[in-house]
């Protein structure tokens, strides 16, 4: 960027008082100490600084070309993540992140694993269609917020009482509820999985933790 930034911080902060969520500003390249401070006064939560992690890299590489090591891809990458994690400690630092593990703990909750597990048999469908429905479930269920992963499978044995499976996992047992209201749940439900399957299992399960 040439220059220096112009910035509006009158109508950041209308906008901040006006969402009330915690803001991103793309590209910080080229703003003052002064100017990060006053974004994340306004409410800028996260400041992405691709750029300035890049040109740190590039210096880096130069340096070791420089070098007597620089005759392999080690020797060009050498300590190049030491160099990214003083620039980041440096950026953390500067905007007021460091420090303060023990708030965010006292704030926030850790991940707990919650699955769903589907047992069902699929009727009336051929091979192709039943994968297709698979896939198409696992699309549509892993587009939900909070939903981590979503595996779909076919039993191995020929003879098990059922024969697909879907396992969903969930960051937080608190977002059973949402999960389970979300439209794209309703849809999956509705006009792909009642329409299609015969004999189902439908439970969830939460993880098993140890003090």
């Amino acid at each position: 960027m040439k220059g220096k930034p112009k910035l509006d911080y009158q109508r950041l902060k209308q906008i901040n008082d006006a969402l009330g969520i915690p803001l991103v500003t793309h590209g910080g390249s080229g703003l003052s100490d002064d100017q990060f401070h006053r974004l994340i006064s306004n409410g800028v939560a996260k400041i992405n600084c691709f750029t300035a992690l890049s040109d740190v890299v590039a210096k880096k590489i130069r340096e070791n070309i420089k070098s007597e090591a620089a005759s392999s891809y080690m020797g060009l990458s050498n300590n190049i993540n030491l160099a990214v994690a003083t620039e980041v400690e440096q950026c953390m630092r500067l905007w007021g992140a460091a420090g303060r593990a023990a708030e965010v703990l006292a704030r926030c909750c850790s991940w707990v694993s919650v699955e769903q597990i589907i047992l069902c048999t699929i009727e009336g469908q051929s091979n192709e269609d039943s994968s297709a429905l698979m896939n198409e479930g696992r699309k549509i269920l892993s587009s939900i917020p909070g939903v981590r992963d979503v595996f779909s499978g076919e039993a191995v044995q020929g003879n098990a009482k059922y024969h697909y499976t879907w396992r969903i996992r969930l960051c937080h047992p608190l977002m059973i509820e949402n999960y389970r209201n979300h439209p794209a749940y309703s849809t999956f439900i509705n006009k792909f999985f009642r329409p299609a399957t015969g004999k189902c299992i439908n439970i969830d399960f939460q993880e098993v933790t140890t003090n």
